[in-house]
């Protein structure tokens, strides 16, 4: 199976879910790619930890992502930090950019699944799954689940995986992100 992987990240949080998302995948035998959204008024804070420094850096090497890569790809993962319960402009330009696609069908039939990363409980995380789920709905893309057997006894969403960064920039995953990731990628290969 191939799959792209599509973030926008700023502080590394969601890079950091994509990339666990990547390694799982591998390890599992999928033909995975990882794509980034153009962030044309990004600007790297001063003062970040060593870890942290690594992993924007890194994250700033993935390539842009492009509306035709996806036509490739029999599941997308897309992933995007929480604005004010919603995507990011980052994320939500790159969606608008694919309206030709929407337009002839391109995506129609392929396997969907969401992520973010939010600054606290209460930062709308839920909202910003469901607009990636409302763009998924509208390219025709069949929304995967994350169902509470993949998790079982945790606190998860249906609608994807949520990173609580506190406002922090990335230096690893949550333990119960990096588990619920290797659970959900196995779940999203067998539906």
């Amino acid at each position: 199976m191939n799959i792209m992987i599509i973030f926008h990240s700023v502080c590394g949080n969601d890079y950091l879910v994509a990339k666990k998302f990547e390694e799982e995948f591998k390890v599992l035998g999928a033909n995975v790619t990882l794509w980034r959204t153009a962030d044309q008024g990004w600007v790297e804070k001063p003062g970040l930890t060593p870890e942290a420094q690594a992993n924007v850096h890194a994250m700033r090497a993935v390539p842009l992502a492009t509306g035709e890569a996806m036509l490739k790809a029999d599941g997308i993962i897309m992933g995007s930090p929480t604005y004010f319960g919603n995507v990011s402009a980052s994320m939500k330009a790159f969606m608008d950019s694919t309206g030709k696609i929407w337009y002839e069908g391109g995506l129609a039939g392929k396997k969907f699944a969401a992520f973010t990363s939010a600054g606290n409980t209460e930062g709308g995380a839920d909202l910003c799954l469901q607009a990636l789920h409302t763009y998924a709905k509208y390219m025709g893309m069949i929304a995967v689940p994350l169902p509470i057997t993949v998790m079982p006894g945790e606190h998860t969403n249906a609608l994807g995986i949520i990173q609580y960064s506190q406002g922090k920039y990335a230096e690893a995953l949550a333990p119960l992100t990096a588990r619920t990731v290797k659970g959900f990628a196995a779940f999203f290969l067998r539906v």
